[in-house]
């Protein structure tokens, strides 16, 4: 890897790629990486496609071994943008005041924060570029089993149905026949109604495609988002582009009808750059919909290959032994969503299932695809020890301007990004207090006797954490209060200040037992803080 990139060169040299991608009718090859299934940022995806266009499956030297592959000798290497972190020493500063917050000594308090410090270019392969061990591919899987008219069509009422049910999409679908109309389908603006016309779109792939079309529409040119005064020909190339995607992802039939409007994009490059991080993100925001709608089989493919291999890993890893039915604690860092779920295994089928708090059954790869293991929390019938937090291993960092991931341990980085810092830090806060009442609740079960420390440590857990979130200095109250009103927390995270919050529930049904116990919490506290006056 080499030395830090002079970020004003490697700009340059993105827009003399993305010039040359439009002037020498390479658009294609640019949303074919975006088709590729990976979710590259829009700088890597253009140098991807700049370099090697046909690239399905980017990783490192190292990791390709770590998969059984190797690179073919003679191969030249693929230069990606890789962020490079630093931790810094910081003064500890009041959020609402930007004072400097001091010890009980009077010493300013320290924090140590990791932020960006520049940009490296990483060497990476496609899979095309190595020999070894085949790597069954989940994008293959999905568009293998979509061969089947059944599949198809199954998936295409799906996704019409919760397009139709989702309360929180204004957006809906509906098939009519228009026989003297020659159009597919269209995607009324005024009533957010898509409507596909039986009539010309007669088989399933037709109107599933027709309906990625103008979901695209809807989504990138509603009333609600400016881009809807965009000119009709920059819409339909913008939603065509994003159609395109899609229906590669699917392996659904596929071809561009708005060159001619896309070529136009090169002439102001900055409108380029807009216009195609728009389609990125729109068509990912599809892929991800749809695919959640075929989750099960999904989780059966990913259970498939070679559950060994996530097996000695994850034990590797956590240094332990499935076979100890450990009990894990396991963070969704796209949601936030955190649980604790304790190793089964299934001896009949000889495989390692994962059984949840709320009773569900997940595939050890979930591990790999979704979760995140923050602790071990028991094994062999001992609690853990050292406990990690969620705060140890989440970062808020800047991945452009006005664009902000939340980044785990490592710098990997999430899907979860905000237009604001502080919206990144406060998710990461509602995450704490969530891990917080999720340990709470698994040693109110546990069987294990030996509790005291780790208990001691997440009630003083949980009181800085919700005293954080409401912005209240020196918090102290009950944890019995605290986890009330923790779990308010979850449910409103919106109320991000004491007043807030007291606001809230004194305004709440006053004979719901939940209300009660909400109100004597927040009356207990100010009780608390009349006796210290």
């Amino acid at each position: 890897m080499s030395n830090k990139v002079d970020l004003t060169e490697v700009s340059k040299r993105l827009e003399q790629n993305l010039e040359d991608l439009f002037k020498n009718d390479r658009f294609q090859d640019l949303l074919n990486v975006m088709a590729s299934g990976h979710h590259y940022s829009f700088h890597n995806t253009l140098l991807i496609a700049s370099q090697k266009p046909d690239a399905t499956m980017i990783r490192g030297f190292k990791h390709w071994q770590e998969l059984g592959r190797h690179v073919s000798k003679g191969e030249k290497s693929i230069e990606i943008l890789v962020p490079t972190f630093q931790k810094e020493i910081e003064q500890k500063l009041d959020a609402k005041t930007g004072e400097i917050i001091k010890d009980e000594q009077g010493d300013a308090q320290l924090e140590v924060r990791e932020t960006i410090s520049g940009y490296v270019f990483g060497k990476v392969f496609d899979v095309s570029q190595t020999s070894g061990k085949e790597l069954p591919n989940v994008q293959d899987f999905v568009q293998n089993n979509l061969q089947s008219e059944e599949s198809l069509s199954e998936l295409y009422e799906r996704f019409v149905n919760q397009v139709n049910t989702d309360k929180k999409n204004p957006l809906s679908i509906h098939e009519e026949n228009h026989e003297q109309e020659s159009y597919g389908g269209f995607y009324n603006h005024n009533t957010d109604k898509i409507v596909i016309n039986t009539a010309v779109s007669k088989t399933t792939e037709e109107q599933f495609r027709v309906a990625i079309h103008e979901y695209a529409h809807g989504l990138l040119h509603n009333k609600a988002n400016e881009m809807h005064q965009y000119p009709q020909g920059h819409k339909e190339a913008q939603a065509e582009s994003a159609a395109y995607i899609v229906s590669k992802y699917y392996g659904l039939d596929t071809n561009l009808t708005s060159t001619g409007y896309i070529a136009t994009w090169a002439q102001d490059l900055n409108v380029a750059k807009l216009a195609i991080r728009e389609v990125q993100q729109v068509s990912s925001q599809m892929i991800e919909q749809i695919n959640s709608l075929q989750s099960e089989k999904i989780k059966e493919f990913y259970q498939s290959i070679d559950p060994s291999k996530v097996k000695s890993e994850l034990e590797e890893k956590l240094q332990i032994n499935l076979k100890d039915t450990p009990t894990l604690q396991l963070v969704d860092p796209k949601n936030g969503l955190v649980l604790f779920a304790k190793v089964e295994e299934n001896s009949k089928e000889n495989h390692f299932i994962l059984r949840t708090n709320t009773n569900r059954y997940l595939p050890l790869s979930d591990l790999e695809s979704r979760y995140h293991v923050i602790n071990v929390l028991e094994n062999k019938n001992e609690i853990v020890k050292e406990f990690k937090k969620v705060e140890d291993f989440m970062k808020v960092t800047k991945i452009e301007d006005g664009k902000y991931a939340v980044t785990l341990e490592g710098g990997e980085t999430t899907e979860r990004t905000f237009t604001k810092k502080f919206e990144g830090q406060k998710f990461i806060q509602k995450t704490a207090i969530a891990q917080s009442l999720n340990t709470d609740r698994f040693l109110s079960i546990t069987n294990v006797k030996e509790t005291g420390h780790l208990q001691q440590k997440n009630e003083k857990l949980l009181n800085e954490r919700v005293g954080k979130y409401v912005k209240e200095k020196s918090r102290k109250a009950e944890h019995q209060h605290n986890v009330s009103i923790g779990w308010h927390l979850m449910k409103n995270p919106l109320l991000q200040s004491k007043e807030a919050l007291e606001k809230d529930i004194h305004s709440l049904n006053p004979h719901n037992n939940q209300t009660k116990e909400l109100k004597e919490a927040v009356a207990t506290k100010d009780k608390e803080q009349e006796l210290e006056k």
